[in-house]
């Protein structure tokens, strides 16, 4: 598809975007049920038998993950189990929509997405910044062609200034070189765009890759026989960012007192490295600016908002698929291209019919994330079950079963944390710096737990590193100890009987009612005989703020370490509480059974 529009049309349609967001029209959404009904027509001409509908707890915990990136609580999953209305399942998703945790899932996915990995210059990249303007685009709902206009065309002050690692643990040093006073002059959108300095091959191909699901760097170097791209359209795809420049507000004091202030902005004339940093930029700049269907912004006032605009444009053929397909992944484990983002004729979409609709839905509905999610999660093909036979569909291709995904690292640290109820005990022992504490966790499973989304996980799996780390891990084995206040604690602490203590820690974890068998295997495994396991290690101080800070200390240094030592254990001292302190067998066996649960397969994946 190919069209054109006059420079002083494209201003007239940015400056729209820019005042105001995207309206849907007044035609009816795309039903669920009319998705379900392309699906099953796809299954019987297939020969595919789709599993069984998962029951409720499986879709309340399911939904919790997809949406806010951790399990539910014990009491949501009771209340939900409780609930006899039948429409009890939209009423949760909506609830989870509009809570807090949304934005914060999304700002943690989206800043993966669009920051780690990502090549250029950090040193001037405030990552504080930046999340806090995801958080507030997710929080507000903000349409997602404005969310990828603001991006694109983003221009400003960068940040505050400061130390961005200590922002973002909530440590500030005296003599950090911060700028309060500036914080409404900050557009923190424009560290992405700088994560990129003197690399816009890198950004142009980041741009198209996620924004537009099109890998036009695979033609960065030559053209390809068998694709579409050639190296001309990367380059004048790449020409549109070359006017973009940043510069130090404090230029004098930069390097003394790190004071990496910086403004971005758009000149007339290119910005071409020197020396040996210039690369191969003399290509980009003397390329004449286009977009991907050759639109021309030759004559554009500003290149990049042209680009901008054209991308979030309704007439672009891959803006909308791009992005629902992205999210029709995150929630049913395929796309209908697969990888997410990779577009192109020798990589057809399964039911392209299906994606298309989907896209002209979210275009109606003005680009609303939320929209989408909601109809999504309202499909019965979202609903199937993860477990049972899906006859003729091997590859889950048509979605006949759901698909098992990992917990990515920040799902796990958070999950793990709220099945154990140690966030009070990790905000004492931290001194309350809970987020350098997470950071640290994050960044220690993200080590050994990274996952690739593109491929598909055939069953309930993972890697010995990965199942040493979490058996022998100090955050599980600590956090399974009665330590007062923490899940175990309190479960032990109950005047109920075995089978409700038992049935407490599997809502806990498992976020479900124990079987009878298991049920029944558990109780006498509390009640056998055992040999008691005595504790060696002698008490421990208390915290103090002495220790925080020692802590602390040891949170910054392991931070920085390439191997992200996974023997972080911050909660070494309050475990220290209980050495010496003599246990009872069956205190032991119910430590065990907590332990088997945070290990079990069932717990470790979004099923």
């Amino acid at each position: 598809m190919t069209w054109r529009l006059a420079a002083g049309t494209i201003l007239a349609l940015a400056a729209c975007v820019a005042g105001s967001v995207a309206q849907a029209d007044s035609r009816p959404s795309l039903a669920p049920t009319a998705i379900d009904r392309m699906i099953r027509a796809e299954w019987q001409k297939e020969d595919v038998t789709p599993a069984a509908r998962v029951d409720d707890a499986g879709y309340l915990r399911r939904i919790y993950l997809d949406i806010t990136g951790t399990i539910p609580p014990p009491q949501a999953v009771e209340d939900f189990m409780a609930d006899k209305s039948p429409d009890k399942r939209q009423k949760a998703v909506d609830a989870l929509l509009d809570s807090p945790r949304y934005a914060d899932q999304w700002t943690t996915y989206w800043d993966r997405v669009l920051m780690v990995g990502a090549a250029g210059n950090a040193r001037n990249v405030d990552r504080f910044a930046f999340r806090q303007w995801l958080h507030a685009q997710f929080d507000n709902n903000t349409p997602w062609n404005r969310f990828v206009y603001d991006l694109i065309t983003a221009t400003g002050q960068n940040s505050t200034g400061g130390n961005p690692n200590a922002k973002m643990m909530g440590r500030m040093a005296a003599d950090d070189n911060d700028h309060p006073e500036d914080a409404a002059k900050v557009n923190g959108a424009t560290n992405w765009i700088l994560r990129y300095t003197g690399k816009p091959e890198d950004l142009s191909g980041n741009a198209s890759k996620v924004f537009l699901g099109v890998q036009i760097q695979c033609a960065q170097c030559h053209d390809h026989k068998t694709e579409k791209w050639k190296q001309s359209d990367f380059r004048s795809f790449t020409a549109n960012f070359v006017n973009t420049r940043p510069q130090l507000i404090d230029p004098k004091n930069a390097k003394g007192n790190k004071d990496y202030r910086t403004m971005l902005v758009d000149i007339n004339r290119p910005f071409v490295p020197r020396g040996k940093k210039a690369g191969n930029t003399a290509d980009y700049v003397s390329s004449v600016p286009m977009a991907l269907d050759g639109t021309d912004f030759s004559n554009a006032p500003n290149r990049r908002q042209a680009l901008a605009e054209w991308m979030v444009g309704d007439q672009n053929p891959w803006f909308a698929e791009a992005i629902v397909n992205r999210i029709w992944a995150h929630f049913m484990g395929r796309g209908f291209v697969e990888p997410i983002d990779d577009f192109r004729p020798s990589n057809p979409a399964v039911m392209p019919e299906l994606l298309q609709a989907l896209s002209e839905d979210f275009k109606a509905s003005g680009y609303d994330l939320k929209h989408l999610i909601r109809t999504i999660c309202a499909t019965q093909v979202y609903q199937v079950s993860s477990m049972g036979a899906a006859r003729a569909d091997s590859d889950n291709k048509l979605w006949a079963k759901f698909r098992l995904k990992p917990m990515r690292p920040e799902q796990l640290v958070d999950s793990l944390v709220l099945a154990t109820n140690i966030h009070p005990l990790l905000e004492r022992v931290a001194g309350g710096n809970i987020d350098a504490v997470k950071m640290q966790l994050n960044r220690q499973f993200e080590f050994l737990f990274d996952v690739d989304e593109e491929f598909e996980q055939k069953d309930f799996e993972g890697t010995i590193p990965q199942a040493l780390l979490l058996l022998n891990g100090p955050l599980v084995n600590r956090s399974v100890t009665p330590i007062p206040g923490t899940a175990l604690a309190d479960t032990l602490a109950m005047p109920d009987s075995d089978s409700q203590k038992i049935e407490a820690l599997y809502l806990r974890t498992l976020s479900r009612k124990p079987t009878a068998s298991e049920l029944q295997r558990w109780t006498a495994f509390v009640n056998a005989p055992r040999e008691l396991v005595t504790e060696e290690n002698a008490p421990q101080a208390p915290p103090n703020r002495a220790n925080a800070r020692a802590d602390n200390k040891q949170m910054k240094q392991q931070a920085g370490k390439k191997n992200r030592n996974t023997g972080f254990d911050p909660l070494a001292r309050a475990n220290g509480r209980l050495a010496g302190v003599a246990k009872s067998g069956k205190e032991q066996a119910y430590e065990d059974l907590f332990w088997a649960l945070l290990n079990s397969s069932e717990f470790l994946f979004n099923h």
